[in-house]
């Protein structure tokens, strides 16, 4: 029998799963890390904690079951997109890993906006300007670090620099280049142009290959760190929220994916590029003739944290006093934008608001609305990609907000639309071995369902006349952040 590893290095951990040759979870792993944010929109880790995690996780796995070490047949990765990293010419980082949620560069993308019309970046490369990527924070290193930037032989992500350690190749999955905004969707390789603008050439760039590709070479000294054979053989994968979709199993035409951890994303599969006029929603690369297209916002389940945290109740009182509550919170709304905002605002700087604040409301009311504004929020990305990509039958969704039924049973109302559960506790992992050569078709043997929820009728009516009031008021609340932006400039 042969056995795969799917892992994933997410944004607070790395995950493992062993799969048989049915696609049967066997066993599992995971090891968490600190995200360090010293000052203000910094958001950093530390490499050599993401290296220690993933030889870790592969560890215990292959030390739980040493009778099939042999029989590991391939380790395929998922990661998160957008993450940056500089590297010396021995192959040693010389800055910490800037993840996606490092918005520093967010001053120095708005004043090269100012100055610069960009849509022809995302035209070409389908990845919104917008802080999170590699592209804004390559402007910003070049601003605020020019000598170090000048020392790098390469620019990688955390994915690159893990394989580069098993392999000694530096290469980059059209997936995880399709998400850094220097990409070229149609030629699939480094846009020239692109470079040129931000002052870098290709080389110091990994070499991009399909998300299928398989190293040829191997570090022994990595392979024995990690408690692996020497005959399991790497494969690139591609990135977590893709390979979310391949998981999930909504892949196929108005199948969308939904997941909410810590932030959140709704992605639809196409067999093309497909882009909004308006620079709202990415596009990026799965496999060959299969797109994502999507929106990922920067708030879900952190909302909740931060709200638990200043109530000082636990998440199961939080969920009992918003059951008492009915759906809309008497008029209580809430916008969600604690940590500035990817999709569907694409702007760093936006902050969260409260709205319609009345002396009835309590603490049930605030935990309510502030459920409903996360989904609302979602709701408009969904709203833009129906636009732009099809009519959406079902939503098939995971992630930590489904330990709340209420949560659950909102989602569907908002949404109107059925909700299928997945079974599939880690997706992006199972995405990860499915996107090998030839896996892909197993997927039709695998029941990734377990629960359907379908949306209540008259919570889904009243979700309706809220959805237009979110969105009329939505208007404002940007013209007045504009002009807030004025004064603190001036």
């Amino acid at each position: 029998m042969d056995y795969r590893i799917g892992i994933d290095i997410g944004t607070t951990s790395t995950k493992a799963v062993l799969y048989d040759e049915n696609l049967t979870v066997k066993d599992s792993a995971i090891q968490a890390y600190p995200t360090f944010r010293k000052e203000k929109n910094m958001a950093e880790q530390d490499p050599k904690m993401i290296v220690h995690a993933v030889l870790s996780v592969l560890k215990t796995l292959v030390d739980d079951c040493e009778e099939i070490k042999s029989m590991i047949k391939t380790v395929s990765f998922s990661s998160a997109m957008h993450s940056v990293m500089l590297i010396d010419q021995k192959g040693n980082p010389l800055t910490p890993l800037y993840t996606w949620a490092d918005n520093r560069s967010n001053e120095t993308l708005q004043k090269t906006l100012k100055n610069e019309n960009l849509d022809w970046i995302y035209k070409r490369t389908g990845t919104p300007l917008h802080s999170m990527s590699p592209f804004s924070k390559v402007l910003w290193l070049k601003q605020n670090n020019p000598s170090m930037l000048h020392k790098a032989v390469k620019i990688i992500g955390v994915k690159e620099y893990i394989t580069y350690l098993f392999t000694g190749e530096w290469k980059i999955d059209y997936s995880i280049a399709s998400a850094t905004g220097l990409f070229n969707l149609e030629q699939l390789k480094w846009d020239e142009d692109v470079l040129r603008f931000i002052g870098i050439n290709s080389d110091m760039l990994s070499n991009p290959v399909d998300t299928n590709y398989i190293f040829e070479k191997h570090i022994k000294k990595t392979y024995f760190e990690a408690g692996l054979s020497l005959k399991t053989r790497i494969v690139i994968g591609a990135s977590d929220g893709c390979l979310a979709n391949l998981g999930l199993g909504a892949i196929g035409q108005n199948e969308v994916a939904m997941t909410m951890g810590t932030s959140g994303a709704i992605r639809m599969v196409t067999d093309r590029i497909i882009l909004d006029p308006e620079g709202r929603t990415f596009c990026y690369y799965l496999k060959k003739d299969k797109w994502v297209v999507g929106g990922a916002v920067n708030n879900g389940g952190n909302t909740f944290e931060w709200l638990a945290d200043i109530f000082s109740l636990d998440y199961e009182k939080m969920n009992s006093l918003a059951e008492n509550i009915q759906p809309g919170s008497d008029g209580l709304l809430f916008y969600p934008y604690l940590n500035g905002e990817r999709a569907p605002l694409w702007d760093s700087s936006f902050r969260a608001h409260f709205v319609g604040v009345d002396i009835i409301h309590s603490k049930g009311h605030f935990i309510r609305a502030l459920m409903e504004g996360v989904l609302l929020n979602l709701f408009e990305v969904l709203d833009i990609l129906e636009t732009i990509g099809g009519n959406a039958e079902a939503i098939k969704v995971t992630g930590g907000f489904l330990h709340s039924p209420l949560w659950k049973q909102m989602t569907a109302d908002v949404f109107g639309k059925q909700i299928i559960i997945s079974n599939q506790f880690e997706s992006s992992c199972l995405g990860a071995v499915l996107i090998e050569e030839n896996q892909t078709e197993k997927l039709k043997y695998v029941d990734t369902m377990k629960e359907v929820i379908e949306p209540i009728k008259g919570h889904t009516e009243a979700y309706q006349s809220l959805v237009t009031l979110y969105k009329e008021l939505s208007e404002p609340i940007k013209e007045m952040h504009r002009i807030r932006e004025i004064h603190a400039g001036n």
